[in-house]
C-alpha cells in the first residue's frame, strides 16, 4: 500500500472507537517489543527483523495476543512471521483492519 503512513483504521474495543494509523501501530508495536526485551524504546529499531532481536515462536504468540487485545480482532500468528519488522507489521496491520471493518 503506497503512502500508508497516513492510512487509518478504528476499532471498536470496549464501546468506544479507536483510530489507529501505521504510526500508531509502529509506536505501539516498538514500546511492545521494547518491553519483552527490557530495553528501552528508542533501542528498538522498526526497520530489523525482530528474529535479529532473538525474538522466539513463544514471544511470538504473546505478542500476537497482545495485538489481539489492543485493537480488539482475532489475527493469525503468522501475520508476525509473514511481516517481520515493526514497520511491515504496522502496515499489515492497518489493512487488516480495514478488511475488518468493511
Amino acid at each position: 500500500m503506497s503512502g500508508t503512513d497516513i492510512a487509518t483504521a478504528t476499532t471498536d474495543a470496549g464501546g468506544g472507537v479507536d483510530t489507529h494509523t501505521v504510526d500508531s501501530l509502529r509506536t505501539w508495536l516498538v514500546d511492545c517489543v521494547a518491553a519483552h526485551l527490557e530495553r528501552p524504546a528508542d533501542t528498538v529499531d522498526p526497520a530489523v527483523k525482530l528474529s535479529d532481536y532473538g525474538l522466539d515462536s513463544l514471544y511470538v504468540l504473546a505478542v500476537a495476543a497482545e495485538l489481539e487485545d489492543y485493537l480488539d480482532i482475532s489475527l493469525d500468528p503468522t501475520v508476525m512471521w509473514d511481516n517481520p519488522t515493526i514497520d511491515a507489521l504496522s502496515e499489515a496491520l492497518i489493512e487488516e483492519l480495514a478488511v475488518q471493518d468493511a
